[in-house]
């Protein structure tokens, strides 16, 4: 699967949350393991990752219409540093960080009693070291959001944002379906997609089988030729989580990370599209992943 470029900016995964203001910081680790060219080959290198993500949504505008339908206007801002061991990958991956930090407004609106209307403006620093003009994407979008069932959301729209170095409009889905109860489902589509399982043990503990999307961007200068170091990682996992309250959460995550791509793309539209019709991406072997998180609503 590609990396995400054509996502809509935006921090919000669960449109409930975005009625109360939410602080959340995750580190996690990925265990070495053997790297593998676009052919599927050995290459004789190998390598680790270890990463820092953190977000802060802020409502700073709330107000309920006749229907009791919320327009909310949120402020986001998120960073993350990723830094990898990499060896005997120097003609590959020749970059031992990527730092991405974002700053965005979302505005959710109802247009009638069953379609709301989800815009979002943001502007992302995407580097491996120095910030410059060319490290820097505007990103921006619009999705109606079809209400089907209380816990059940469908969507479509546009984004956009200047990955090539000009102004491209790409597709945007929203999906959001979750269960409540001891036992609970959880799927959500919207940057990537996150899935879980879960049953609540007690009041404060609960234990999830999830699956999840990540990855990070730097865009860089390779050989005098602007280009753009993408890389995602799926995970697998047993994820506790521990409510202290009805703010904070702490969870642990241990499993396996299944596919992890990361390799360069020149940043222009031929590149893109060569990229999109290949079949194998250049990879990482399966490997150990661990992390942990905290969320903190207030």
């Amino acid at each position: 699967m590609k990396y995400v470029i054509v996502s809509m900016f935006t921090l919000l995964m669960w449109m409930p949350e975005a009625m109360r203001a939410q602080v959340i910081v995750k580190t996690g680790y990925i265990s070495s393991s053997s790297y593998k060219d676009e052919n599927g080959q050995e290459t004789g290198g190998k390598g680790d990752l270890k990463f820092v993500e953190g977000s802060v949504n802020v409502p700073v505008s709330q107000k309920l219409n006749e229907r009791k339908q919320p327009t909310v206007w949120i402020v986001s801002a998120g960073g993350g540093y990723t830094s990898m061991n990499n060896k005997n990958l120097q003609s590959y991956i020749d970059i031992d960080q990527t730092i991405n930090l974002q700053l965005g407004v979302t505005n959710i609106r109802p247009v009638s009693k069953k379609w709301m209307l989800l815009t979002t403006v943001g502007v992302g620093v995407y580097t491996a070291s120095d910030i410059r003009m060319k490290n820097v994407l505007g990103q921006g979008g619009a999705v109606f959001i079809r209400q089907l069932k209380p816990n059940l959301s469908l969507g479509a729209g546009l984004a956009i944002n200047n990955t090539f170095g000009y102004p491209m409009i790409f597709p945007a889905i929203y999906f959001d379906w979750s269960t409540e109860g001891r036992y609970e489902i959880k799927v959500s589509m919207m940057n990537a997609m996150e899935v879980s399982a879960g049953m609540h043990l007690n009041k404060y503990l609960k234990v999830s089988l999830m699956a999840e999307m990540n990855g990070a961007l730097a865009l860089v200068e390779r050989e005098g030729k602007d280009v753009m170091f993408s890389q995602q990682y799926i995970i697998v996992g047993l994820q506790p989580e521990l409510n202290l309250g009805s703010s904070l959460a702490i969870t642990a995550t241990g499993g396996l990370s299944c596919s992890r791509i990361a390799y360069y793309t020149t940043r222009t539209l031929k590149a893109f599209f060569k990229d999109m019709s290949k079949d194998i991406d250049p990879y990482f072997k399966p490997a150990m992943y661990v992390s942990m998180g905290m969320k903190y609503k207030f």
